[in-house]
């Protein structure tokens, strides 16, 4: 889902209670890592536990200093800090344990996310028996079959941004390319999870897609470092902050003002799409599949989804569920927005940007889009024709996976191959680090598409590439997303080249891309991008 944020935290904020109340709550929570983190012995359990700074995760690069520990001392380390015991492993055997085989023992993620709004009651943060629940619930929604339905809202948008890059080529102007994206990606979830008429694509300041790139708040200066830093040794303390000051941003990572916007026009488009829920109005979006569904376990007649999840009655609740609160279809509205918006936008872009710095790879994509679609709009049958499109964007996550790290935790003590993983510990599986590891991606550092040739697939364990998760966890919108990617593809090379210039950020012949060290993959400068007609030489 994330995200997975750049924006920048006026002066008004930092007022004299605002600065107190961070002092006070930086000096509480270092005691309380201390308290917590004295003593621990993880050699008993078959683990290296390296002591670390309660500040240690917050330098220059997090991803570069958890490589490193990787490196140093194994690929299964245990890190303690405040949240309690850790282990972060890119050990295959161990991760198949985890996500698949001792599933039911970690079904949950981390503690979740503190927050009042209706967000943290999504099924992302759902836990146990009620991710069970909801997933059962919301599972027949985004079936391969329903999302085929949908493709042609896509279109509409993918043709949308097609003549905007087309324009800007024209006009020899430059593209802030993830800007561009998030309007594609934000347009075709407001339409096709919610029936909105909407037209995000080079409109001025749409209200609906501002709120929704300004969901969550984490990145705001101080309130980043505070919640971060809450979140890394205490909790509980979070937990208590932000229920006493609740109308303070400080403590509260979803953005107060984007809450109260989705939960205004949520509530409303819930309401009327009750009143037409008996009707014989089709479904046609996520929000009415949802409802239909909801209403389904009410008369015990819940749709069995088993055409995409094969593991599914591992974790099944059974036929005798509670539908969804009204909280709750709140919170799975808002998970959609913000989650197809954030990682598929970032997919998009550094797809974009790759193909403009290997103009041979563009070439190729672009051979075989005109030679297997032959109309104006693609088929189902021509996009998953597209083998070596999708081989374009499979190494597009591979090296630059939107979302770093997932995490489960442990229901019950378990050992496994001599690693003995504690009740209540969290397992932190880095994505990052998985999909760069030079041992499995021989020079991994290299734009190479030919890795995700079906033969070179075979050669490789099916964990070395996770960037969706793997199991009954997997992440739920992973065809939308594949399905977006490809049909805006599509519509883009078929009008335009995309290149790098001396306009363009980063420049022809530069340095690339750096990112921000915390949080989602974010570029430090915004990703311009020019473009060419095509026919142009």
């Amino acid at each position: 889902m994330a995200s997975f944020f750049d924006h920048v935290m006026s002066v008004s904020w930092i007022t004299s209670i605002t600065s107190y109340l961070a002092i006070a709550t930086l000096a509480v929570v270092v005691y309380h890592y201390w308290q917590r983190t004295s003593g621990s012995d993880w050699a008993r359990l078959g683990v290296k536990c390296p002591k670390l700074s309660p500040f240690y995760f917050f330098g220059d690069d997090f991803r570069k200093q958890l490589s490193n520990i990787i490196n140093a001392y194994g690929d299964t380390v245990a890190i303690v800090t405040g949240t309690g015991q850790s282990i972060v492993t890119t050990n295959f055997d161990l991760m198949r344990h985890v996500f698949i085989k001792d599933f039911n023992n970690f079904v949950d993620r981390s503690d979740g996310l503190t927050s009042n709004s209706p967000f943290a009651k999504s099924l992302f943060f759902a836990k146990g028996n009620s991710w069970r629940r909801h997933r059962q619930i919301v599972s027949p929604t985004f079936t391969s079959g329903k999302l085929r339905h949908i493709a042609k809202t896509i279109e509409k948008s993918a043709q949308a941004l097609g003549n905007y890059l087309e324009a800007a080529a024209r006009a020899g102007t430059t593209v802030a390319i993830k800007d561009a994206t998030g309007r594609f990606s934000c347009e075709v979830i407001a339409k096709t999870g919610f029936g909105l008429n909407v037209n995000f694509i080079g409109q001025k300041d749409p209200e609906f897609f501002n709120y929704a790139k300004s969901m969550l708040a984490t990145n705001l200066g101080i309130r980043r470092i505070i919640i971060q830093t809450m979140i890394l040794i205490s909790p509980s303390l979070l937990k208590i902050f932000n229920k006493v000051f609740k109308s303070i941003q400080l403590f509260e990572p979803i953005d107060l003002d984007a809450d109260k916007y989705f939960k205004t026009i949520l509530d409303a488009t819930v309401a009327d799409r009750r009143k037409l829920q008996h009707s014989d109005r089709k479904s046609v979006d996520f929000l009415d599949l949802l409802l239909k569904a909801n209403e389904a376990v009410k008369q015990g007649k819940l749709e069995q989804v088993d055409e995409d999840e094969p593991d599914a009655g591992s974790w099944r609740s059974g036929s005798d569920i509670k539908e969804l609160t009204d909280d709750e279809i709140l919170g799975h509205s808002m998970l959609v927005i913000f989650a197809g918006l954030e990682t598929t936008a970032t997919a998009l872009q550094m797809c974009l940007y790759v193909l403009a710095s290997h103009p041979d790879i563009q070439d190729r994509v672009y051979e075989e889009i005109t030679r297997v679609v032959q109309g104006e709009n693609p088929t189902p049958e021509e996009l998953n024709s597209l083998t070596y499109t999708e081989m374009t964007v499979n190494e597009t996550l591979r090296l630059y996976p939107p979302v770093p790290i997932v995490t489960r935790k442990a229901k019950d003590t378990r050992t496994y191959n001599g690693v003995t993983i504690p009740k209540g510990t969290l397992v932190q599986i880095p994505f990052f680090h998985i999909l760069k590891d030079h041992r499995i991606w021989p020079e991994s550092d290299q734009f190479r598409p030919e890795r995700f040739d079906p033969e070179e697939k075979q050669k490789r364990d099916p964990l070395a590439f996770v960037c969706f998760g793997h199991g009954p966890r997997i992440c739920l919108g992973m065809r939308l997303a594949y399905l977006e990617l490809k049909i805006a593809l599509v519509y883009i090379l078929r009008r335009v080249k995309v290149i790098l210039n001396e306009e363009t950020e980063p420049k022809k012949g530069g340095d690339g891309v750096k990112f921000t060290p915390q949080g989602l993959l974010t570029p430090e400068q915004p990703i311009r991008l020019a473009f060419e007609l095509r026919g142009k030489s």
